[in-house]
């Protein structure tokens, strides 16, 4: 199974001091699972139009085969490019929100943004484009599943596995955030599986910031992502999250990974935002005790209150992962030897 997500709207919240924020909820998460390349018959009539206004926009160069995922803001659908024969996602936006400005004006956004951005372990945008009726995204189909959809078959997944996964997804977080992006939406659904190669591919830019370049969405309080998933920071709605926000995430995701549960679990939000703020996760041995120690260590310092005690950068946690610290440590010591070696011979007598 494979996961697309879409936005959809807004709600108010309090945090656990009663400050009130609105919280631009996490983009609703629809499943699809990988299909063949056959046409399949139409659904609703919200569906037939859809395909009919499509059609006419886009037969040219796709053939629609059926719709995959749907949500607040439009649809999803797995579409045959006729030029290059793949497979691919068109996202769509259609209806009452393509007439209003700030809806179109965000998925704009969302498709400029995900422009800029060419790494292996992000999903590509092909295209982008918009008439009067409707806007449309042309993203890569990814063939595999979600995270979300193996965590849900097996629970957990064993601890290699798990640290491959927050490896991967740290090496795409690193390129983003030097390119001055922040995703704000990380969570299982918005992870991608390939089948075939097994590795980890960041999926929806949709809630997504660049400082310099997003000004109302950097200015506001609000609270834009997944409450499962935030950092205090974002909860709170901070305006100026950085990447610590997102290696926050990665670490309930990471916890989820090794234990089979979220870190908090709170039933409405803002008791959800107090225990990311106030209370301290059950440690993950205590959950899972098979996961090594080390690796337990990594993932909970990305649970860190404060944004200065977890890691720093995205490539630290890759490399704590992968073992380049290690590595870096050794090698920091045997230069820290010669040094004091070849001091040690001028020390005066007196001084020892």
């Amino acid at each position: 199974m494979t996961s697309i997500t879409l936005n959809f709207g807004s709600t108010a919240g309090r945090t656990a001091a009663g400050t009130p924020v609105t919280v631009l909820r996490a983009p609703e998460s629809v499943t699809y699972a990988p299909v063949r390349p056959r046409a399949t018959a139409a659904g609703s009539e919200s569906e037939r139009q859809e395909r009919a206004l499509m059609a006419a926009e886009l037969g040219d160069r796709f053939q629609i085969v059926r719709a995959i995922g749907r949500g607040g803001m439009g649809a999803v659908y797995l579409a045959r490019d006729l030029a290059l024969h793949r497979l691919v996602a068109i996202k769509v936006m259609v209806g009452d929100r393509v007439a209003q400005h700030d809806e179109r004006a965000r998925f704009q956004r969302e498709a400029r943004l995900s422009a800029q951005l060419a790494h292996p372990g992000i999903v590509p945008l092909y295209a982008f484009g918009e008439t009067d009726a409707f806007c449309y995204m042309v993203l890569q189909y990814v063939h595999g599943e979600s995270l979300a959809d193996r965590l849900r078959t097996r629970g957990r997944l064993a601890p290699d596995e798990a640290r491959d996964v927050l490896a991967a997804l740290a090496t795409a977080l690193e390129y983003a955030h030097r390119h001055g992006v922040v995703h704000r939406d990380l969570k299982p659904e918005n992870v991608l599986l390939e089948r075939d190669t097994g590795r980890a591919i960041l999926a929806d830019f949709g809630v997504a910031v660049r400082h310099w370049w997003d000004g109302e969405m950097t200015r506001t309080r609000r609270a834009y992502g997944t409450p499962a998933y935030m950092s205090p920071e974002q909860a709170l709605g901070e305006p100026d999250v950085d990447g610590r926000s997102d290696i926050y995430a990665l670490g309930v995701l990471g916890y989820a990974m090794l234990t089979g549960r979220l870190p908090f679990d709170g039933s409405d939000y803002g008791t959800l935002v107090a225990q990311h703020l106030h209370e301290s996760a059950p440690p993950i041995r205590s959950l899972a005790p098979s996961v090594p120690a080390g690796l337990a260590r990594i993932v909970e310092r990305c649970l860190a209150k404060q944004p200065e005690q977890r890691w720093r950068y995205a490539r630290d946690l890759h490399a704590a992962l992968t073992g380049g610290y290690g590595a870096r440590f050794t090698h920091a010591a045997r230069e820290l030897g010669r040094w004091w070696r070849r001091l040690t011979p001028m020390a005066p007598e007196s001084s020892l």
